[in-house]
């Protein structure tokens, strides 16, 4: 059963790691994609893959730093599946951990451009279009982070918080307007990281601490729960935080910014 048969899906970050993972549940469901991403060669095959693979699918290249942009992919989006019906905002920059008193103003301007900044601006524009549809879901990406206060990652934590501040707002205010609007806080391996930054050697390090002992899956175990949150099986749900983590965030007491290699002061 494709439970969002015919309804337009724009999904940020959507040429790798879990934005890629969400927009192919999305088009397996029978949702019209747009996949949104600053790499056009890298999105482009993205979208294509979708197609081939028998998904509705198009490519829209954008800096999510640059309102400009935004609102052309928005339109773009709905141009292209007639509706815009379920919103994902995965797009973050993801600045190198430093000390607080050490993060640099460019890595803080960046978080908050491309995380609280274009998300409220995607929702914005988002809006009267989730509203038409009689069946809106915006679904936002928070992190433990946040949620946590996890030493060293000022700029993207904040960001993060912000994101969750906003979406609980919108989720009170547009309720009674069909619109459901919910943040996931995921543990999966994904592409926002700085080239500098080795993702696999702090994922391999945290996994242990997890209290599920893995990692995330983003097409097992993230996506699949995006999917949910998208469609009707989810009406009853909206201003809340799932932690598609293993536990991680409410069941780990350990602070695992003290594990070697995983966080400096650099």
């Amino acid at each position: 059963m494709q439970r969002l048969l015919d309804r337009g899906a724009l999904v940020t970050g959507a040429a790798h790691g879990i934005g890629l993972a969400i927009a192919k549940h999305l088009a397996a469901e029978g949702a019209v994609v747009t996949v949104v991403d600053i790499n056009g060669e890298l999105g482009q095959k993205r979208a294509m893959d979708i197609v081939e693979s028998g998904g509705r699918a198009t490519f829209v290249q954008a800096d999510i730093s640059d309102w400009a942009a935004i609102d052309s992919a928005v339109s773009q989006a709905v141009l292209f599946a007639g509706n815009l019906s379920v919103l994902v905002n995965c797009a973050q920059y993801f600045p190198f951990p430093r000390a607080l008193e050490l993060v640099h103003r460019e890595d803080w301007e960046m978080a908050e451009a491309t995380g609280p900044k274009a998300t409220f601006r995607f929702m914005q524009l988002a809006y009267p279009h989730l509203r038409a549809s009689g069946h809106g879901s915006v679904i936002n990406f928070t992190s433990g982070a946040a949620l946590e206060g996890i030493r060293f990652t000022a700029p993207y934590a904040s960001a993060k918080g912000a994101i969750l501040a906003l979406s609980r707002v919108a989720a009170n205010e547009w309720s009674r307007e069909g619109i459901r609007v919910n943040a996931l806080s995921p543990f999966a391996l994904t592409a926002e990281y700085p080239p500098d930054y080795d993702q696999l050697t702090v994922y391999d390090l945290i996994t242990p601490l997890s209290p599920m002992r893995r990692g995330g899956n983003s097409d097992v175990d993230i996506a699949p729960v995006v999917t949910f949150l998208a469609s009707d099986d989810s009406s009853f749900i909206t201003g809340t935080v799932i932690h598609a983590d293993g536990g991680l965030t409410e069941l780990s007491p350990v602070d695992y910014s003290e594990s070697p290699g995983v966080f400096g002061r650099t």
